[in-house]
Parts: structure tokens; C-alpha cells; sequence
């Protein structure tokens, strides 16, 4: 893969990431109908995902190619930021859907209006402390930082950033399906019952009626998608992270590492689209818009 090529497919990328991330924050903050909590959460995750698309291609773009004097510190740093709020982002909706699923009975007590703000602020904090963190930490690296203490900070980064946030969601993820998987048997298995017994104490043959059993299947849906792009396109940042200084445990050719940094934008362009198909109220009132604006302009052709 050329790098020519990287710049004809990162702009095709980072253009559908702008729509399809930017109708999703409309979308939430027009419909009033939308504004719940589980949709406060993809609202602080898409303004994410639109940071990463926007602050990371544009910027790569016009600094390789059209100016030759940006700052890559500079660069990197916000690029880091948004990145890592993108992260946090998902795990704080990662962790309200497990609530929901989990422990849906004290549900609407634990997720109180004061501790989704909390969460959400959360969020994009840890990543607000990294980023000034980083900063300090690059301006004070020409005072001597040894060898052992960049490494040490650099490994303490990875783990806990990194590769604790995969675990952690995969591990959410596994048990959120167990779950659903159970309560879906207990239900089913209850519904049977109660359908026999009412067959046994009537006259009236009872016909085969569809069961709905367990959870709302498109809320785990969602949950596995979202975390399965995410294992898959930002795994990729781990294995680099491991190639690269301090660990230097293997090579990463220019390609290589031209297409992890265009998945870590395929990321945030997929995650509407989940949106979209997956959660049944985005999907209606999106639908619902459009139809309504179609109606409005066959209006006048039919006067």
C-alpha cells in the first residue's frame, strides 16, 4: 500500500467519519425523544470518534504534504488526546450498558443524572490529565530523563491505557453476553411453562405463539459490535506500541504502520453506522426525519 494511496483512501475515510459522526450528535441533540442516558454516553463517544477523523487526517495531510514546519509533538500530542478520549469514551458507555444489562433492577438508582455527568466528565478528563501530562513530560525530556525511567513510564502507558482498556471491555463484553444468554433460557423456559399450563387447563387449543425471550437483542448487539471494532482496529495500536522505543520487540515497516493508523480511522467511521442499525431509537427517529422531509418536498409536486 503506497502512501499515495493513503492519502485517496484517508480522505474518503475521514469525509464519511465527518457525516456519519456529525449526524449522530445532531441527531441525539434535535430529537428530545433521544435524550436518555444511554444516548448521553454515544453523544460524548461520537463528539470523540469526530475528533479522531478530524484531528488526525487533516492535520497528517496538510503537515506532509503542503507545510513542511508544523510540530509533530504538537501534533501527536492532540492526535494522543483524541485518541485516548475516544477510549475512555467507550468504556463509559461500555460500562452504563453493563449496568443496564447486569444489574437492570437498581439500574435507574446507580445511574442518577449527577453521576452520568460524573462519568461522562470523567471520560474526557483522564485523557485532559494525559494530554498536559504528556506535555510536561516532553518539555522536561531535555533535562536527562534516563533510559530505565522512559522506559519504565512508557511500559506503565501501555498497560494501563492500553491493553487494560481491551481486557476490560472484552471481559464486560463475555459477560454481558453470558447474561443475556441466561435470563434468555430462564425466560424462555418460564413462557413454555406457563403456555403448558394454560393448555392443560383449557379446552381451547393453543396455538404456537412467537416467544420474545431474554433482553432487547439489539442492546447486545450493539455492546459487541462497538467493542469488536474496537479490539480489532485499536489491537493494532498495542502491537505497534511493542514494536517501537522502548521495547523495540520487533519491525513495523512504513506500510504497516500507514494502515493501522488509517483502521484506528475506520474505528470511528463504523461506530455511526453500529449506531444507526443497532440502536432501535436512533434508527426510528433517523428514519422518522427523513421520511418526514421526503413528505415535505412531494408536497408542493402534488398541488
Amino acid at each position: 500500500m503506497s502512501v499515495h494511496w493513503f492519502w485517496i483512501v484517508g480522505w474518503f475515510v475521514a469525509l464519511f467519519g465527518l457525516i456519519g459522526n456529525s449526524w449522530i450528535i445532531f441527531i441525539i441533540v434535535k430529537r428530545r425523544r433521544l435524550h436518555t442516558t444511554a444516548n448521553w454516553f454515544i453523544l460524548s463517544l461520537a463528539m470523540a470518534d469526530l475528533s479522531v477523523t478530524c484531528g488526525y487526517f487533516p492535520p497528517s495531510f496538510v503537515c506532509n504534504l503542503l507545510v513542511q514546519s508544523c510540530n509533530s509533538s504538537i501534533r501527536f500530542n492532540f492526535y494522543s488526546f483524541f485518541v485516548e478520549a475516544s477510549t475512555f469514551a467507550l468504556i463509559a458507555m461500555i460500562a452504563e450498558r453493563y449496568l443496564a444489562i447486569v444489574y437492570s433492577l437498581k439500574y435507574f438508582y446507580l445511574m442518577t443524572t449527577t453521576r452520568t455527568a460524573t462519568l461522562i466528565a470523567t471520560s474526557w478528563g483522564i485523557p485532559t490529565i494525559l494530554f498536559f501530562a504528556r506535555w510536561a513530560y516532553e518539555n522536561y525530556e531535555g533535562n536527562d530523563i534516563s533510559p530505565r525511567l522512559d522506559r519504565i513510564i512508557v511500559t506503565i502507558y501501555t498497560v494501563l491505557f492500553e491493553i487494560v482498556p481491551a481486557i476490560l471491555l472484552i471481559a464486560a463484553t463475555l459477560h454481558i453476553l453470558l447474561i443475556a444468554r441466561r435470563l434468555s433460557v430462564q425466560m424462555s423456559t418460564l413462557l413454555i411453562q406457563v403456555r403448558f399450563n394454560q393448555a392443560a387447563n383449557s379446552a381451547t387449543i393453543v396455538r404456537n405463539i412467537p416467544i420474545k425471550t431474554g433482553l432487547k437483542a439489539s442492546t447486545v448487539r450493539l455492546v459487541t459490535a462497538v467493542v469488536a471494532l474496537f479490539v480489532t482496529c485499536y489491537g493494532t495500536e498495542i502491537y505497534v506500541s511493542f514494536c517501537q522505543t522502548p521495547f523495540d520487540l520487533c519491525v513495523v515497516s512504513t506500510d504497516t504502520q500507514t494502515f493501522f493508523s488509517l483502521l484506528l480511522m475506520v474505528n470511528s467511521v463504523l461506530n455511526p453506522l453500529v449506531y444507526a442499525f443497532l440502536k432501535q431509537d436512533i434508527k426510528r427517529e433517523t428514519r422518522t426525519l427523513f421520511c418526514r422531509r421526503r413528505d415535505n418536498m412531494l408536497k408542493p409536486l402534488f398541488l
